[in-house]
Order: C-alpha cells, then structure tokens, then sequence
C-alpha cells in the first residue's frame, strides 16, 4: 500500500451487531462498506504527536474523500469518491462522525510503520444515503415536501418534467450544495410560500436558489470563503446556485451565514449532510429570491463541470481546516497495541482480511 493512509477500524462489538451480520455473506457489499472506512493521504495531528488524529472542534469539521467509488454508490462530480466527516466536541474532546445514527465514536488511534494510523471506533459507517433518505433522517420535512411538489419542466431527455427532488436525486445531477431551510424556517415563511402556491415556476426558481448545481462545496471550503474571500481551490465568484443567482458567505461571532442575490439571509445551523451525489448544508431562514438568471446558471454549470472533469488528487483533508492546527485524539502509540486497535470477532476475521486486501487492490494497489 504507497503512501499515507487512515483506517477506521470497528471494534468487536460493532461487528456483531445484527444490522451489520448479514455483510458476513456478502463479500461485494463489505469490500464497499470496508472501502468507506479508508482514507489515503495523512490526517496526522502531528502538532500533537505521530498518532493523533486531525480532527476540527464543532462548529468545524474534518473530512476527507475515502477510497469508496462505487460509481452505484457515489455520483459526485469528477467521479470523486466518496467523502467522511468527523469533529471533536469540545467538552470531552471526544471524536465522533457526522452522518451516523446511532453515533460512531473514535475510541483510540495508533500507528502501523511509517505510513499507516488506525483509529479504533465503535460502530460501522453507514454509508451516505440519497437527498430523499438524508432530509428525512434529519427531520428535514417540510423542505423535503417542497422539493417533491415543485416541478422543473422538460428535465428529462424525453421533454418530461422532473420534481426538484429527482432532479437532485438525477443519475445525470453529479455534484449540489443544497442550503436546505429546516422545518422551523419553512413555517415562518409560510405566507410568502402560500403566495406563490400557484406559480409552479416561482417556485422552481425559489428552490433553485437554494443549491449550487454540479459542485459539492465542504463546510471547511464555505468557512474559508466566508473568512478569507476565497481559498486556493474556491472563490466566492464560484458560488452561483441553479437558478443563476450569486451567493455570498460571512461569518462573525453568531456564526456563518449564506446571503442570496437579493439579499435574503439565513445561518448554517448545521453542516456537511452528505449524500450520494452531493452535501446539505442546513439553514435556519428560507431565501426568498424568485429572481433567476439562466445564462449565468449555464455558464457557471459549464465551469464547475470542467473543472471537475480535471484531475486532481484526493488525498488529506479537504482544505479550509490544515491539519496542523487541528485537535486529536491519541490513547495509543505502542505498536503492541496496533493488534487490539483493529481486531475483530473470529467469524469476521478471514472476512474482512480478504474484501480489505480486495479494497485494497481495487482502490489502491498493494
């Protein structure tokens, strides 16, 4: 295995957890459930020591792209892979996932030679799911409604019209940041939204400048833009939602905000749902805009679709965070210990040593 990587490694009882038994018969199913819990690149706390863990303290976050690209499992643009979020509560400086019902929590981390850290944890990471199955799981309700009453006319290649929701849920759709209103927000725009209950385009547009259409855009991207202008891979001109309206990003002491064209306002009260094809980011006020631009939407969809189709390396966490002014954890660094970090129940062993070494070979090359 060449370079730097990260495993999470689920503890004994994690496996033997019901929900996760009937993987023991699908070698297929495991090798991509087993691919979502690497990373490559170093996530390396090294202001701490050799195995500490880089980790943000909420509100911020860490992530990372993992070596699951099942393109049946994941469709973000540029065929990237899929993506894992993690933070650190300040209170007890305790690790633990975004995502991950019930909570997944780091329990230890050591390191193996020069080049691997693993990081014992508790539970087995569930895979990101589609926008329909996201929203819900975070009682994101009413939004979830609006994107399936609300109709974009003659999406599919055959003139047919599509619901907001399966455009985002679309094969086709490769990469959204949504800024999705939660249900309180939705209730206190209730009047505006009841006025346009009868203009199916009013409100097509309205939603659409609530996401960005073909880039995946991170918290730690989004803070960095809100704080500095730009970062070097993402300027605050790059932020132009679906319907051709630009974004803006502030923050101060209350927090991070997202403004639309005309100047609606709403906080990220929460950040970096993932989902197959995209990341929700969660906002506590509905942007009213009804205005729309369509040449700017195409011209900023083309951009943001060249710029996905280059390569690019995948590998660390994804900038706006660096590594070295990150907390982590570290309870282990013994290598007599590396064996308790990642051991498993005897009827998974053979298992998971043969789809982690086929991960491997598939993702990575040993």
């Amino acid at each position: 295995m060449n370079g730097n990587h990260t495993l999470f490694a689920p503890d004994n009882q994690a496996f033997d957890d019901p929900i996760v038994q009937p993987l023991a018969n699908d070698p297929a199913g495991l090798a991509n459930v087993l691919a979502y819990h690497v990373l490559p690149g170093n996530f390396v706390n090294s202001s701490m020591n050799s195995s500490a863990l880089a980790s943000g303290v909420l509100p911020n976050v860490t992530l990372g792209h993992t070596l699951l690209a099942n393109s049946s499992l994941v469709q973000l643009e540029g065929n990237k892979s899929q993506v894992l979020a993690w933070s650190r509560n300040d209170s007890d400086g305790q690790i633990y996932f975004l995502n991950q019902n019930p909570q997944v929590n780091v329990l230890n981390t050591s390191t193996i030679g020069n080049n691997l850290l693993v990081a014992s944890i508790d539970g087995v990471l569930q895979l990101p799911g589609n926008i329909s199955s996201v929203l819900d799981q975070n009682n994101l309700t009413s939004v979830l409604g609006f994107l399936n009453m609300v109709n974009v006319p003659g999406f599919y290649s055959n003139g047919s019209n599509a619901t907001v929701n399966g455009v985002l849920d679309a094969n086709t759709t490769r990469g959204y940041t949504f800024f999705a209103p939660n249900n309180e927000a939705i209730l206190n725009a209730n009047s505006s939204l009841a006025s346009l209950a009868n203009n199916q385009t009013a409100l097509a547009i309205l939603l659409q400048n609530h996401y960005i259409n073909g880039s995946s855009y991170y918290s730690p991207q989004l803070y960095s833009v809100a704080s500095n202008g730009s970062n070097s891979n993402l300027n605050s001109s790059d932020l132009i939602s679906a319907a051709g309206e630009p974004f803006s990003l502030n923050t101060n002491s209350s927090g991070t905000f997202v403004t639309s064209g005309n100047g609606a306002s709403a906080k990220i009260v929460k950040s970096d749902l993932l989902t197959e094809n995209g990341v929700i980011h969660i906002i506590d006020h509905v942007l009213a805009n009804t205005d729309s631009h369509p040449g700017r939407a195409s011209s900023a969809y083309a951009s943001a679709t060249s710029v996905a189709a280059q390569s690019s390396t995948q590998t660390g966490p994804i900038e706006g965070l660096p590594t070295s002014s990150a907390t982590g954890t570290s309870r282990s660094n013994n290598p007599s210990n590396d064996a308790a970090s990642i051991r498993v129940g005897s009827m998974w062993g053979l298992i998971i040593a043969g789809a982690f070494g086929w991960a491997m070979v598939m993702f990575v090359g040993v």
